[in-house]
């Protein structure tokens, strides 16, 4: 699992700028899903468990891998600015139709909302497969720490824009005016990149004998026959538990200590700037402390700063305590992301990279829905407090074990900067 290409002088700026807007562009409809529709939803009396079974709508992001060769293959004869252009664009026309038919279940059109966000889910998968590919090619090991600083940073863009920007255009404005903002944006950036060279260039990393004389079921299984991959794997579902667990609920019980929803959307959008700051302080770790190192220490501020949430829950939802535990655990988030993210980068085979980097994402994604679906039911039957707590210590527990078989089995290397995992 070593680094496959030589750390460059420079840093590659045009295909930096245009992953973080392919990840400003994913995150727009993620922010709807994830912060502004539990809101929505949570105000129209939907429970907490059916709130919790909204990550199940995230189902194309768990599946992805299924057609993820396809695409790493097909990018040997299409470009992916071809992707991109047909993807985003067909998303956009999906979140006006959402304003039309509602998003409350209340609604009569509400199979049809349900339909929409899943095939919105389904467009914006297929295009994180293209772009991590683009990704994992085009920049050298040194420079994913940062890589993945834009990354998370965008995607969290894009998630103010679609989240916390439309809960506070919703008190102002129809639901259907206000979801034409994130329909317009994805328009407005397919438009900025769509001639980008770095889009219009086919895939010559796979165009080679190795990747094409590989099956797609090697394409699968050749992630995991490298040295470590189990365990590291098995890492990657588990690493976020503490976030995947507790953060769905933090809305939903913000909403029940009689916050507004434009109070909650301006606390999405600080500690989502907040979360920027993190994803640079990842990136900056990863490139200092090398990944391992950088994964435990950053590991360990989420696990904390989740638990913190049940502070929250014992002392009540006032204003200075929740933006306190907001700020911290969003710094944490972000670098934490950023840095797993990276690792993440180490794996992949060159050839397979939308495919490599799809499976370790699909897996994280449905440990992600399965434990946001057990924190739902968590919260209902035991409350938020035992809920922030469980999710706190089970993230501990995790990154200790990391800790433990770093400690007794790997090497850090003498660089102390690019660790594979």
């Amino acid at each position: 699992m070593t680094p496959t290409a030589a750390t460059p002088s420079a840093a590659p700026k045009a295909t930096l700028a245009i992953l973080l807007v392919l990840y400003v562009a994913q995150g727009l409809p993620s922010g709807l899903f994830a912060h502004a529709l539990p809101v929505f939803w949570r105000e129209a009396g939907v429970s907490l468990a059916w709130i919790g079974a909204l990550k199940l709508l995230a189902l194309p992001w768990i599946l992805k891998v299924l057609w993820a060769p396809l695409v790493d293959a097909s990018l040997r004869r299409v470009s992916p600015a071809r992707w991109v252009v047909g993807l985003q664009l067909f998303a956009a026309l999906c979140l006006v139709g959402l304003g039309a038919v509602g998003l409350v279940p209340d609604s009569g059109w509400f199979p049809v909302t349900l339909a929409a966000i899943l095939i919105t889910n389904l467009l914006m998968a297929t295009q994180d497969i293209v772009t991590d590919g683009l990704a994992v090619r085009k920049i050298a090991p040194h420079w994913r720490g940062v890589a993945n600083t834009f990354q998370v940073a965008g995607y969290k863009i894009g998630m103010l824009a679609g989240g916390a920007c439309l809960l506070i255009l919703a008190r102002h404005l129809d639901t259907q005016t206000a979801l034409l903002v994130p329909a317009s944006l994805l328009v407005l950036l397919v438009i900025l990149i769509a001639r980008s060279p770095a889009l219009a260039e086919r895939n010559a990393a796979t165009d080679t004998p190795e990747s094409t004389g590989q099956s797609l079921t090697a394409a699968f299984t050749g992630l995991i026959r490298q040295p470590g991959a189990l365990f590291w794997l098995a890492i990657v579902a588990c690493y976020k538990i503490g976030d995947a667990l507790g953060s769905g609920m933090v809305r939903p019980m913000l909403t029940d200590g009689g916050w507004a929803t434009d109070a909650i959307g301006t606390f999405t959008l600080v500690t989502t700037l907040v979360g920027l700051a993190g994803a640079a302080l990842g990136g900056w770790l990863y490139t200092r402390l090398g990944g391992r190192r950088s994964l435990i220490w950053a590991g360990l501020a989420q696990a904390l700063t989740m638990a913190g949430w049940g502070l929250v829950a014992v002392y009540g939802t006032g204003g200075s305590l929740v933006y306190g535990v907001g700020v911290a655990e969003q710094l944490a988030d972000g670098a934490s992301t950023v840095v797993l993210f990276a690792m993440m980068m180490n794996l992949c085979r060159q050839q397979w990279a939308g495919t490599d980097f799809t499976l370790q994402a699909s897996l994280q994604v449905v440990f992600a829905g399965l434990f946001g679906l057990l924190g739902g039911g968590v919260a209902d039957l035991a409350g938020y407090a035992a809920l922030f707590l469980a999710a706190g210590i089970s993230g501990l527990v995790v990154v200790l074990l990391y800790a433990a078989h770093t400690l007794t089995t790997l090497k850090i290397r003498g660089d102390g900067r690019i660790d594979s995992p």
